[in-house]
Protein backbone atom coordinates (compact mmCIF):
# COMPACT_ATOMS: atom_id res chain seq x y z
CA UNK A 1 0.00 0.00 0.00
CA UNK A 2 1.28 3.44 -0.94
CA UNK A 3 0.18 6.43 1.14
CA UNK A 4 0.89 9.90 -0.24
CA UNK A 5 0.60 12.88 2.11
CA UNK A 6 0.50 16.42 0.77
CA UNK A 7 1.62 18.93 3.39
CA UNK A 8 3.98 18.70 6.36
CA UNK A 9 2.40 20.98 8.95
CA UNK A 10 0.76 19.94 12.20
CA UNK A 11 -1.73 17.79 10.25
CA UNK A 12 0.45 16.33 7.50
CA UNK A 13 3.54 15.65 9.58
CA UNK A 14 1.46 14.06 12.34
CA UNK A 15 -0.42 11.98 9.75
CA UNK A 16 2.87 10.61 8.45
CA UNK A 17 3.98 9.66 11.94
CA UNK A 18 0.77 7.83 12.83
CA UNK A 19 0.53 6.14 9.45
CA UNK A 20 3.96 4.68 10.11
CA UNK A 21 3.04 3.66 13.67
CA UNK A 22 -0.08 1.93 12.33
CA UNK A 23 1.63 0.15 9.43
CA UNK A 24 5.29 -0.81 9.44
CA UNK A 25 5.02 -2.01 5.85
CA UNK A 26 3.22 0.80 4.02
CA UNK A 27 5.14 2.93 1.56
CA UNK A 28 4.70 6.52 2.74
CA UNK A 29 5.58 9.59 0.68
CA UNK A 30 5.43 13.04 2.28
CA UNK A 31 5.37 16.22 0.17
CA UNK A 32 6.53 19.46 1.80
CA UNK A 33 6.66 22.62 -0.28
CA UNK A 34 8.55 24.55 2.41
CA UNK A 35 11.53 22.27 2.98
CA UNK A 36 11.95 22.61 6.74
CA UNK A 37 10.13 19.47 7.86
CA UNK A 38 7.46 19.72 10.55
CA UNK A 39 7.80 22.84 12.67
CA UNK A 40 5.61 24.61 15.24
CA UNK A 41 3.71 27.30 13.34
CA UNK A 42 2.30 28.62 16.61
CA UNK A 43 5.87 29.42 17.64
CA UNK A 44 6.50 31.81 14.74
CA UNK A 45 6.01 34.90 16.96
CA UNK A 46 8.92 33.65 19.08
CA UNK A 47 11.10 33.69 15.96
CA UNK A 48 10.14 37.35 15.53
CA UNK A 49 11.21 37.90 19.13
CA UNK A 50 14.67 36.47 18.50
CA UNK A 51 14.37 32.70 18.91
CA UNK A 52 16.49 30.65 16.49
CA UNK A 53 14.21 29.29 13.77
CA UNK A 54 15.95 25.93 14.00
CA UNK A 55 14.64 25.55 17.55
CA UNK A 56 11.00 25.39 16.44
CA UNK A 57 11.61 22.57 13.92
CA UNK A 58 10.24 19.53 15.72
CA UNK A 59 10.81 16.89 13.03
CA UNK A 60 13.34 17.83 10.33
CA UNK A 61 13.41 16.08 6.93
CA UNK A 62 16.07 13.61 8.07
CA UNK A 63 13.81 12.44 10.92
CA UNK A 64 11.12 11.35 8.47
CA UNK A 65 13.67 9.54 6.33
CA UNK A 66 14.81 7.60 9.41
CA UNK A 67 11.21 6.42 9.82
CA UNK A 68 11.26 5.12 6.23
CA UNK A 69 9.02 7.98 5.12
CA UNK A 70 10.11 9.38 1.76
CA UNK A 71 10.37 13.14 2.21
CA UNK A 72 10.04 15.28 -0.91
CA UNK A 73 10.70 19.02 -0.81
CA UNK A 74 8.24 19.68 -3.63
CA UNK A 75 5.04 21.66 -4.07
CA UNK A 76 2.09 19.63 -5.31
CA UNK A 77 0.39 21.66 -8.02
CA UNK A 78 -2.49 19.34 -8.90
CA UNK A 79 -4.38 16.32 -7.60
CA UNK A 80 -6.30 13.91 -9.85
CA UNK A 81 -8.60 11.81 -7.69
CA UNK A 82 -9.97 9.92 -10.70
CA UNK A 83 -6.51 8.69 -11.69
CA UNK A 84 -5.18 8.52 -8.11
CA UNK A 85 -2.24 10.80 -8.86
CA UNK A 86 -0.60 13.94 -7.51
CA UNK A 87 1.80 16.11 -9.46
CA UNK A 88 4.85 17.76 -7.97
CA UNK A 89 8.03 17.79 -10.03
CA UNK A 90 6.52 14.73 -11.68
CA UNK A 91 3.36 12.68 -11.46
CA UNK A 92 3.05 10.16 -8.63
CA UNK A 93 0.43 7.45 -8.08
CA UNK A 94 -1.13 6.71 -4.69
CA UNK A 95 -3.34 4.04 -3.17
CA UNK A 96 -4.44 6.33 -0.33
CA UNK A 97 -4.09 10.11 -0.25
CA UNK A 98 -4.02 12.49 2.72
CA UNK A 99 -4.49 16.17 1.87
CA UNK A 100 -3.06 18.45 4.56
CA UNK A 101 -2.28 21.60 2.61
CA UNK A 102 -3.29 24.04 5.34
CA UNK A 103 -4.45 27.58 4.69
CA UNK A 104 -3.25 30.82 3.17
CA UNK A 105 -3.41 34.30 4.73
CA UNK A 106 -6.58 36.23 4.03
CA UNK A 107 -6.37 39.86 2.93
CA UNK A 108 -9.87 41.34 2.53
CA UNK A 109 -8.63 44.65 1.14
CA UNK A 110 -6.27 45.94 -1.53
CA UNK A 111 -2.69 45.72 -0.28
CA UNK A 112 0.85 45.92 -1.57
CA UNK A 113 4.21 45.31 0.09
CA UNK A 114 2.69 43.86 3.26
CA UNK A 115 3.92 41.02 5.43
CA UNK A 116 2.06 37.98 6.74
CA UNK A 117 2.91 35.44 9.44
CA UNK A 118 1.73 32.06 8.21
CA UNK A 119 4.94 30.23 7.31
CA UNK A 120 8.49 30.13 8.58
CA UNK A 121 9.64 32.00 5.49
CA UNK A 122 7.21 34.78 6.47
CA UNK A 123 8.82 35.05 9.90
CA UNK A 124 12.32 35.13 8.41
CA UNK A 125 11.28 37.85 5.94
CA UNK A 126 9.83 39.88 8.80
CA UNK A 127 13.02 39.45 10.83
CA UNK A 128 15.08 40.75 7.94
CA UNK A 129 12.78 43.74 7.39
CA UNK A 130 12.85 44.58 11.11
CA UNK A 131 16.56 45.34 10.84
CA UNK A 132 15.70 48.34 8.64
CA UNK A 133 12.53 49.46 10.44
CA UNK A 134 11.53 51.13 13.67
CA UNK A 135 7.74 51.10 13.42
CA UNK A 136 5.11 48.61 12.28
CA UNK A 137 1.35 48.48 11.87
CA UNK A 138 -0.32 45.14 12.56
CA UNK A 139 -3.77 44.75 11.00
CA UNK A 140 -5.86 42.35 13.07
CA UNK A 141 -6.15 41.89 16.84
CA UNK A 142 -6.76 38.16 16.88
CA UNK A 143 -4.34 35.63 18.34
CA UNK A 144 -1.75 35.90 15.56
CA UNK A 145 -1.91 39.68 15.37
CA UNK A 146 -1.52 40.29 19.09
CA UNK A 147 1.16 37.63 19.58
CA UNK A 148 3.12 39.11 16.68
CA UNK A 149 2.62 42.63 18.04
CA UNK A 150 4.05 41.62 21.41
CA UNK A 151 7.03 39.96 19.73
CA UNK A 152 7.70 43.07 17.65
CA UNK A 153 7.46 45.25 20.76
CA UNK A 154 9.92 42.92 22.47
CA UNK A 155 12.40 43.73 19.71
CA UNK A 156 12.03 47.46 20.28
CA UNK A 157 9.59 48.22 17.47
CA UNK A 158 6.92 50.91 17.78
CA UNK A 159 3.71 48.94 17.17
CA UNK A 160 0.16 50.01 16.35
CA UNK A 161 -2.59 47.37 16.04
CA UNK A 162 -5.69 48.08 13.94
CA UNK A 163 -8.83 45.97 14.51
CA UNK A 164 -12.06 46.01 12.51
CA UNK A 165 -14.21 44.69 15.37
CA UNK A 166 -15.19 46.67 18.51
CA UNK A 167 -12.89 44.58 20.73
CA UNK A 168 -9.75 42.46 20.59
CA UNK A 169 -9.76 38.65 20.21
CA UNK A 170 -13.28 38.60 18.72
CA UNK A 171 -13.22 34.85 18.01
CA UNK A 172 -12.16 34.10 21.58
CA UNK A 173 -13.85 36.53 23.96
CA UNK A 174 -17.12 38.31 24.57
CA UNK A 175 -16.81 42.07 24.72
CA UNK A 176 -16.70 42.29 28.52
CA UNK A 177 -13.86 39.77 28.77
CA UNK A 178 -12.02 41.35 25.84
CA UNK A 179 -12.19 44.78 27.45
CA UNK A 180 -10.76 43.36 30.66
CA UNK A 181 -8.03 41.54 28.70
CA UNK A 182 -7.12 44.72 26.84
CA UNK A 183 -6.49 46.50 30.13
CA UNK A 184 -3.89 43.83 30.96
CA UNK A 185 -1.76 44.36 27.85
CA UNK A 186 0.44 47.35 27.10
CA UNK A 187 -0.33 47.81 23.40
CA UNK A 188 -1.67 50.61 21.23
CA UNK A 189 -4.83 49.15 19.67
CA UNK A 190 -7.27 51.07 17.46
CA UNK A 191 -10.72 49.43 17.42
CA UNK A 192 -13.61 49.77 14.95
CA UNK A 193 -11.02 50.40 12.26
CA UNK A 194 -12.05 49.35 8.75
CA UNK A 195 -9.02 49.12 6.49
CA UNK A 196 -9.69 50.09 2.89
CA UNK A 197 -6.25 49.59 1.39
CA UNK A 198 -2.53 49.52 2.12
CA UNK A 199 -0.01 51.20 -0.16
CA UNK A 200 3.58 52.37 0.38
CA UNK A 201 3.45 51.43 4.09
CA UNK A 202 0.40 53.62 4.57
CA UNK A 203 -2.87 52.15 5.82
CA UNK A 204 -6.01 53.91 4.65
CA UNK A 205 -8.79 53.35 7.19
CA UNK A 206 -10.86 56.50 7.38
CA UNK A 207 -7.68 58.25 8.44
CA UNK A 208 -4.13 57.42 7.42
CA UNK A 209 -1.73 55.35 9.51
CA UNK A 210 1.89 55.19 8.42
CA UNK A 211 4.79 53.02 9.57
CA UNK A 212 8.03 51.55 8.24
CA UNK A 213 6.30 48.22 7.59
CA UNK A 214 2.80 46.70 7.66
CA UNK A 215 1.80 43.18 8.71
CA UNK A 216 -1.63 41.71 7.96
CA UNK A 217 -3.16 39.19 10.39
CA UNK A 218 -6.76 39.15 9.16
CA UNK A 219 -7.38 35.41 9.28
CA UNK A 220 -6.80 32.58 6.82
CA UNK A 221 -8.58 30.76 4.00
CA UNK A 222 -8.30 27.00 3.31
CA UNK A 223 -5.77 26.09 0.63
CA UNK A 224 -6.22 23.08 -1.66
CA UNK A 225 -4.20 22.75 -4.91
CA UNK A 226 -7.33 22.57 -7.06
CA UNK A 227 -9.26 25.13 -5.00
CA UNK A 228 -12.06 24.94 -2.46
CA UNK A 229 -12.14 23.29 0.95
CA UNK A 230 -12.21 19.60 1.93
CA UNK A 231 -15.33 18.53 3.83
CA UNK A 232 -14.52 15.57 6.06
CA UNK A 233 -16.28 13.39 8.61
CA UNK A 234 -15.03 12.38 12.06
CA UNK A 235 -12.69 9.83 10.45
CA UNK A 236 -11.20 12.63 8.32
CA UNK A 237 -12.57 10.84 5.26
CA UNK A 238 -13.22 13.03 2.22
CA UNK A 239 -13.59 10.64 -0.74
CA UNK A 240 -13.24 6.91 -1.48
CA UNK A 241 -9.52 6.65 -0.78
CA UNK A 242 -8.84 10.24 0.22
CA UNK A 243 -8.48 11.70 3.70
CA UNK A 244 -7.92 15.32 4.65
CA UNK A 245 -6.77 17.03 7.83
CA UNK A 246 -5.94 20.44 9.20
CA UNK A 247 -6.77 23.97 8.12
CA UNK A 248 -7.82 22.93 4.59
CA UNK A 249 -10.84 21.06 5.97
CA UNK A 250 -14.42 21.79 6.96
CA UNK A 251 -15.74 19.77 9.91
CA UNK A 252 -18.64 19.59 12.35
CA UNK A 253 -17.91 21.01 15.77
CA UNK A 254 -19.40 19.85 19.07
CA UNK A 255 -22.35 22.17 18.58
CA UNK A 256 -23.20 20.85 15.11
CA UNK A 257 -21.82 23.80 13.15
CA UNK A 258 -19.82 23.48 9.92
CA UNK A 259 -16.52 25.19 10.63
CA UNK A 260 -12.99 25.65 9.37
CA UNK A 261 -10.92 25.66 12.50
CA UNK A 262 -7.41 27.02 12.14
CA UNK A 263 -6.20 25.60 15.46
CA UNK A 264 -2.99 23.59 15.69
CA UNK A 265 -4.42 21.32 18.38
CA UNK A 266 -7.23 20.17 16.11
CA UNK A 267 -4.98 19.95 13.04
CA UNK A 268 -2.64 17.59 14.90
CA UNK A 269 -5.52 15.45 16.15
CA UNK A 270 -7.01 15.29 12.67
CA UNK A 271 -3.58 14.29 11.38
CA UNK A 272 -3.42 11.44 13.87
CA UNK A 273 -6.87 10.21 12.83
CA UNK A 274 -6.15 10.53 9.09
CA UNK A 275 -2.79 8.77 9.39
CA UNK A 276 -4.21 5.86 11.39
CA UNK A 277 -7.18 5.36 9.08
CA UNK A 278 -5.18 5.74 5.86
CA UNK A 279 -2.88 2.96 7.06
CA UNK A 280 -5.76 0.58 7.77
CA UNK A 281 -6.63 1.50 11.36
CA UNK A 282 -9.86 2.82 12.80
CA UNK A 283 -9.93 6.12 14.66
CA UNK A 284 -12.23 9.13 14.90
CA UNK A 285 -11.99 12.74 15.98
CA UNK A 286 -13.97 13.96 18.95
CA UNK A 287 -16.07 16.95 17.82
CA UNK A 288 -14.06 20.06 18.70
CA UNK A 289 -15.20 22.39 21.46
CA UNK A 290 -12.62 24.93 20.22
CA UNK A 291 -10.33 25.39 23.21
CA UNK A 292 -7.98 28.34 22.66
CA UNK A 293 -5.29 29.96 24.75
CA UNK A 294 -2.47 32.48 24.59
CA UNK A 295 -0.21 34.47 26.88
CA UNK A 296 0.10 38.19 26.21
CA UNK A 297 2.31 40.53 28.24
CA UNK A 298 2.63 37.79 30.86
CA UNK A 299 -1.14 37.26 31.23
CA UNK A 300 -2.81 33.94 30.38
CA UNK A 301 -5.99 34.11 28.31
CA UNK A 302 -8.19 31.21 27.22
CA UNK A 303 -11.65 30.27 26.03
CA UNK A 304 -13.75 27.27 25.00
CA UNK A 305 -17.11 26.63 23.39
CA UNK A 306 -19.74 29.17 22.43
CA UNK A 307 -19.49 32.90 22.96
CA UNK A 308 -22.30 34.76 24.67
CA UNK A 309 -23.70 36.25 21.46
CA UNK A 310 -23.84 32.81 19.83
CA UNK A 311 -26.54 31.46 22.14
CA UNK A 312 -29.59 32.69 24.01
CA UNK A 313 -28.20 31.66 27.36
CA UNK A 314 -27.11 32.77 30.80
CA UNK A 315 -23.63 33.71 31.99
CA UNK A 316 -21.85 34.20 35.28
CA UNK A 317 -18.56 35.98 35.84
CA UNK A 318 -16.15 35.72 38.75
CA UNK A 319 -13.54 38.45 39.23
CA UNK A 320 -11.05 37.99 42.02
CA UNK A 321 -7.93 36.02 42.82
CA UNK A 322 -6.61 32.53 42.14
CA UNK A 323 -5.84 32.12 45.87
CA UNK A 324 -7.58 32.91 49.17
CA UNK A 325 -7.57 36.65 49.92
CA UNK A 326 -4.99 36.33 52.69
CA UNK A 327 -2.48 34.71 50.31
CA UNK A 328 -2.15 37.71 47.95
CA UNK A 329 -2.66 35.65 44.80
CA UNK A 330 -2.81 36.75 41.18
CA UNK A 331 -5.80 38.35 39.48
CA UNK A 332 -8.24 36.01 37.77
CA UNK A 333 -11.49 36.56 35.87
CA UNK A 334 -13.61 33.58 34.77
CA UNK A 335 -16.85 33.64 32.79
CA UNK A 336 -19.05 30.61 32.18
CA UNK A 337 -21.98 30.37 29.75
CA UNK A 338 -24.90 27.94 29.91
CA UNK A 339 -28.04 27.38 27.90
CA UNK A 340 -31.48 27.95 29.43
CA UNK A 341 -31.46 24.39 30.79
CA UNK A 342 -28.23 25.05 32.65
CA UNK A 343 -26.02 22.93 30.40
CA UNK A 344 -22.53 24.40 30.21
CA UNK A 345 -21.69 25.51 26.65
CA UNK A 346 -18.82 27.99 26.98
CA UNK A 347 -16.17 29.52 29.18
CA UNK A 348 -13.58 32.30 29.12
CA UNK A 349 -10.73 33.11 31.49
CA UNK A 350 -8.07 35.79 31.89
CA UNK A 351 -5.36 35.47 34.51
CA UNK A 352 -3.40 32.90 36.45
CA UNK A 353 -4.10 29.32 35.34
CA UNK A 354 -6.54 30.35 32.60
CA UNK A 355 -5.57 27.53 30.21
CA UNK A 356 -6.08 24.77 32.78
CA UNK A 357 -9.38 26.30 33.86
CA UNK A 358 -10.53 26.13 30.24
CA UNK A 359 -9.38 22.50 29.95
CA UNK A 360 -11.58 21.72 32.96
CA UNK A 361 -14.55 23.53 31.40
CA UNK A 362 -13.95 21.76 28.08
CA UNK A 363 -14.30 18.40 29.82
CA UNK A 364 -17.54 19.54 31.43
CA UNK A 365 -18.87 20.75 28.07
CA UNK A 366 -17.98 17.44 26.39
CA UNK A 367 -19.96 15.64 29.06
CA UNK A 368 -22.88 18.08 28.81
CA UNK A 369 -22.68 18.84 32.51
CA UNK A 370 -25.14 21.15 34.22
CA UNK A 371 -23.74 24.20 36.00
CA UNK A 372 -25.54 22.94 39.10
CA UNK A 373 -23.28 19.86 39.18
CA UNK A 374 -20.11 21.74 38.27
CA UNK A 375 -20.82 24.21 41.09
CA UNK A 376 -21.00 21.31 43.56
CA UNK A 377 -17.93 19.41 42.45
CA UNK A 378 -15.03 19.50 44.85
CA UNK A 379 -11.79 21.15 43.81
CA UNK A 380 -8.30 20.61 45.16
CA UNK A 381 -7.62 23.05 48.00
CA UNK A 382 -4.60 24.32 49.87
CA UNK A 383 -4.06 27.99 50.76
CA UNK A 384 -0.86 28.23 48.74
CA UNK A 385 -2.45 26.57 45.69
CA UNK A 386 -6.20 27.23 45.43
CA UNK A 387 -9.19 28.52 47.45
CA UNK A 388 -11.87 26.33 48.99
CA UNK A 389 -14.39 27.46 46.38
CA UNK A 390 -12.53 28.29 43.19
CA UNK A 391 -13.42 30.61 40.31
CA UNK A 392 -15.21 27.95 38.25
CA UNK A 393 -17.31 26.88 41.22
CA UNK A 394 -18.34 30.45 42.00
CA UNK A 395 -19.08 31.41 38.37
CA UNK A 396 -21.25 28.31 37.90
CA UNK A 397 -23.08 29.10 41.15
CA UNK A 398 -23.86 32.56 39.75
CA UNK A 399 -25.43 31.02 36.65
CA UNK A 400 -27.40 28.55 38.75
CA UNK A 401 -28.93 31.39 40.78
CA UNK A 402 -29.93 33.24 37.60
CA UNK A 403 -31.68 30.15 36.28
CA UNK A 404 -33.86 29.68 39.36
Amino acid sequence: MKIVIVGCGAAGGTAAQFARKTSRDAEIVLYDGEGYGQYAKCALPFVLAGMRWEDIVEFPPAWFERQRITYKNETVTSIDMKRNTVTGKEEEHYDVLIIATGAMPACPFEAEDVFFLRRLDDALALREAMERAQSVIVIGAGLVGLEAAEALMHEGMEVTVLEYMPHILPAMFDRDMAEYAMKQIDMEVVLNCKVEKVAHNTVYAGEKYRADMVMVAAGNVPHVPDGGVMSVDARCHAHDNVYAAGDCTKIKDFFGRDITVGLGTIAARQGRVAGINAAGGNDALLPPVLSKTTKLCGVEMASVGLLGHEIDGVSGRYAGSDLPDYMNGDDLVVKVIANKKGILVGGQAVGSGAAKIIDRLALAIYNRMNVRDVARMENAYAPAVAPTFDAVTIACSMVERKLK
